[in-house]
């Protein structure tokens, strides 16, 4: 088998919590673009696996099972092993990778953004803009959320989210929003808000983003 096939069955056989983990702390925090640098995202679980197993085992040889222990008893304290280990390994070797400094720096930029969101969506509400919910530049807004929920509960993700939107909107120029899905104002929203997905269709209608 060549290196680079062995390299990619031992990637599969990452534990996903593990996985996932070390892809959330590198892309997210660390800045780490997957698009260029796959690779070192999966060297990183991959040795963080490595660890977890070498840790696992020294889990069971300190604990091992009583004479009497079925086999359900094995398997639980197998499971309670890798469980314990993976959880140290991460603790220990992965998440310290997210220094103070990067947390401030984080906490700091999101500080920023949330205050030019903020000054983006009282701007475009004093002018009321008529379209501003399109691109989802309105304030949000949790009755608008239970609106939502209520009436278009059946809809794809980027329908809800553009609806939130749309009605948030209209709560904050004091219209109407619909009640239920019977509501007639119901048929008018819903031609809105499909009109605007034909008219720029997501790539994926199931995310709402």
């Amino acid at each position: 088998m060549a290196q680079s096939e062995e390299f990619t069955t031992q990637v599969e056989g990452i534990d996903l919590t593990i996985a996932a983990e070390t892809r959330r702390i590198l892309v997210e925090w660390l800045g780490v673009d997957p698009a260029t640098e796959q690779e070192r995202i999966d060297r990183q679980a991959l040795r963080l696996q490595q660890l977890t197993e070498d840790a696992a085992e020294q889990f069971e040889q300190a604990n091992p099972p009583a004479p009497d222990a079925t086999y359900q008893d094995a398997v639980r304290a197998k499971e309670t092993a890798w469980r314990a280990a993976r959880e140290m390994v991460l603790e220990n070797e992965l998440y310290p990778q997210v220094t103070p400094e990067i947390r401030q720096d984080w906490e700091q930029f999101e500080q920023w953004a949330e205050q030019e969101a903020e000054k983006d969506w009282e701007a475009a509400r004093v002018a009321q803009d008529p379209d501003r919910w399109r691109t989802q530049n309105v304030r949000p807004n949790p009755t608008a959320v239970r609106v939502v929920e209520r009436v278009w509960l059946d809809k794809p993700a980027w329908f809800r989210a553009l609806a939130q939107a749309l009605i948030a909107q209209r709560i904050e120029d004091n219209q109407p929003v619909p009640a239920t899905s019977r509501d007639r104002l119901t048929e008018e929203l819903t031609e809105l808000i499909e009109d605007e997905m034909r008219r720029n269709p997501p790539e994926d209608p199931d995310l709402p983003f």
